[in-house]
């Protein structure tokens, strides 16, 4: 009896210890089971991409590393063409001429290495979205550099024929641009084609489809470029020309080139004399005023108009002015330049008033004169009797100035046939106008003055005047007050 309760009483304990370990025991195989999902899910997104993810714009969620080398293979550089321009020559080239390939799988493996696989459980639950990137695209593209430079010297060959050959000495004023250029030619025979080759090969790995070349592309030219840079800064010093303060023209760069001369030795030459021939010709048809004819509008509101004749107005020194003009642009630098003048007028007006308000306005088909003031008052006013035109002794129009005064004066007419004067009248004012040819004065001989007098009974070309008129003209008038005679 006593050996069967000590066998039931080790029963018992057995029993009772399987029962506490079974709990632990499926503990840990749900761990082992967690365990193995997750790294699992580890080892699956090593080379699968996780759900929401972009590589380089591209959708690639759940694909493999292998399904997005291919695709990244067929797209990265599918139809890819560029142009390539600049020094001169120009050119298009495509994928298939230089062999242009793309590493998909390395660009891949570099992408879904910047995923974290270890956190996947995180990101799923958080719906993560990413976007990838499979970094520089050169890094990933082959191509044959020959191929670059077979099409480069094609073209450098290319450019050299249209222009005949042209040596690498031509060097052209560009119109649109305001500077001088070599010509395409001269650009392309300058090229170093092995650092251009290089140039566009670091580009067409970049994948662009603009291809520029510029002065890195060049061998060194110092001929060509001093000649350049020589003319260039001729260009770029611009002269603005005045008068009286006003603008009349500007000498700009499309001015200035007609004026430059670039040798067949790269030489660089200002021609003085053509710049003299402009401003003698051109600029002074443009500014000079003397002997010209101008309308303009008479402080009282007539409109008037008076034919080319006189002596008063702008007259510029154009030797002069072509001096000044030369010595700035081989100076090199933008100015503004008062034109050298022989005369000058109250202000730039071309063909209409260029004189002061002051003036004395004479009319000879009214025969009336009026002296107007600074202010534009009529100060003086008479009636006159002027040259008789049928006798050929009209008064000179256009527009004067009072060129002397004297009181009393002695006027001496030309020589007649024995050699004496024609008449000899004095007079108690004269005011001369053309020099001592022609003037105002008193005419004693006359009782009346205006209306139609001077067609039958004029004077020989003096402007003549009442006593008192003469007295007050002389006592207000100066030399050097503008005179102007029209009909």
């Amino acid at each position: 009896m006593k050996q069967s309760s000590r066998g039931g009483h080790f029963a018992g304990s057995h029993k009772k210890k399987h029962n506490g370990r079974g709990p632990v025991i499926a503990l840990l195989v749900s761990l082992a089971v967690v365990v193995a999902v997750y790294l699992g899910g580890v080892a699956y997104f090593n080379f699968f991409f996780m759900p929401s993810t972009s590589v380089d714009g591209q959708d690639v969620s759940l694909m493999s590393v292998d399904e997005v080398a291919s695709s990244l293979s067929a797209t990265k550089t599918s139809g890819w063409k560029a142009s390539v321009s600049g020094d001169g020559v120009s050119f298009e080239l495509d994928g298939a001429d230089v062999s242009l390939a793309y590493d998909g799988e390395s660009a891949a493996r570099a992408a879904i290495a910047q995923q974290h696989p270890w956190a996947w459980p995180v990101e799923l639950a958080q719906g993560t979205t990413q976007s990838l990137s499979t970094g520089d695209v050169s890094s990933y593209v082959t191509l044959n550099s020959d191929a670059i430079a077979t099409a480069l010297a094609n073209a450098v060959s290319a450019a050299s024929s249209a222009n005949g050959g042209s040596s690498t000495s031509d060097v052209t004023y560009d119109s649109t641009e305001k500077v001088y250029t070599a010509s395409d030619s001269a650009q392309a025979s300058r090229i170093n084609q092995a650092a251009a080759t290089q140039a566009i090969a670091g580009q067409v790995k970049s994948l662009a489809t603009s291809i520029e070349l510029g002065d890195e592309s060049l061998q060194a030219g110092e001929s060509v470029d001093d000649a350049i840079k020589t003319a260039n800064a001729m260009l770029a010093a611009t002269v603005t020309l005045t008068l009286g303060g006003t603008e009349v023209t500007t000498v700009d760069a499309d001015l200035i080139s007609q004026w430059i001369t670039i040798g067949d030795d790269l030489s660089v030459t200002l021609s003085q004399d053509a710049i003299t021939t402009w401003a003698k010709g051109g600029l002074s048809a443009k500014t000079d005023s003397v002997g010209t004819a101008r309308t303009y509008t008479r402080p009282d509101g007539v409109q008037e108009s008076v034919v080319a004749g006189g002596v008063y107005g702008w007259s510029i020194n154009g030797a002069e002015a072509a001096q000044d003009i030369y010595n700035n642009i081989m100076t090199g630098s933008p100015t503004t330049l008062e034109l050298p003048c022989y005369t000058t007028a109250a202000t730039y007006n071309p063909g209409c008033q260029d004189w002061p308000t002051r003036y004395i306005d004479v009319d000879i088909s009214d025969q009336h004169a009026i002296f107007f003031d600074s202010d534009g008052s009529a100060i003086w006013q008479a009636d006159v009797v002027t040259g008789q035109p049928n006798l050929n002794r009209s008064t000179t129009q256009g527009t004067w100035t009072i060129t002397n005064k004297q009181s009393p004066s002695t006027l001496v007419g030309p020589n007649d046939e024995s050699g004496n004067p024609q008449w000899v009248s004095h007079v108690d004012f004269w005011m001369g106008v053309v020099g001592n040819l022609m003037g105002f004065h008193n005419a004693p001989w006359r009782s009346a003055f205006g209306g139609d007098i001077y067609l039958t009974n004029g004077s020989h070309g003096c402007i003549n005047l009442s006593y008192d008129d003469a007295d007050k003209l002389y006592s207000l008038c100066n030399v050097g007050d503008v005179v102007i005679i029209h009909e």
